[in-house]
């Protein structure tokens, strides 16, 4: 899906996700993640420090505050040109001096896809909020809440509950039993 410049991608793919998590409804039959793409460019240094410079500044227009924690989100799909440290380091000379790098609690993440020999990129706040913008997941937390308590389905969590706990009280410990081959111990 493609958007004409009045059309802000980040914007569009917002709002739906911020139904989807009010509602339950995905109206997508077919779509597990949306993945905003302000700009592209193809996959070398040179295009890709411009393709920065534009983004960041079209983001830094919008933004209210001035600099944020922020983290890299970066997919690589069938390209051997650049490496992964080669497209992060080029990201972090873009950004502005008073934006940091918290990759635990980052409140902006600049999104970039690499497949083949295409990059797109784009600015976006809440990722982890809505998902990483899985507009299923978002519907299943919404009709199944009990699922997504904890962190609002941070991956930490998820592995936590997969694994189960372990209690030792006296001589009670306790194994969860929704993993295969597993057992209750008394």
């Amino acid at each position: 899906m493609s958007c004409k410049p009045p059309i802000d991608p980040v914007k569009l793919v917002m709002k739906h996700v911020e139904s989807v998590q009010r509602t339950g409804v995905t109206r997508t039959k077919y779509t597990h993640r949306l993945t905003p793409i302000s700009g592209s460019c193809v996959a070398n240094i040179p295009e890709l420090h411009s393709l920065c410079r534009r983004t960041i500044e079209a983001f830094s227009a919008q933004e209210k505050s001035e600099g944020s924690p922020y983290k890299v989100e970066l997919r690589v799909r069938n390209h051997n040109t650049l490496t992964r440290m080669e497209i992060i380091q080029e990201v972090a000379k873009c950004m502005p001096e008073n934006y940091v790098v918290d990759l635990d609690n980052p409140e902006v993440f600049v999104l970039v896809e690499v497949f083949k020999s295409i990059c797109g990129m784009s600015i976006v706040e809440d990722y982890y909020r809505f998902q990483k913008f899985n507009v299923m997941e978002l519907a299943n937390a919404h009709n199944e809440p009990e699922r997504f308590e904890k962190g609002a389905g941070r991956v930490q969590d998820k592995v936590q509950e997969a694994v189960g706990t372990v209690e030792i009280a006296g001589d009670i410990v306790s194994i969860a039993t929704n993993l295969p081959h597993s057992k209750e111990v008394a």
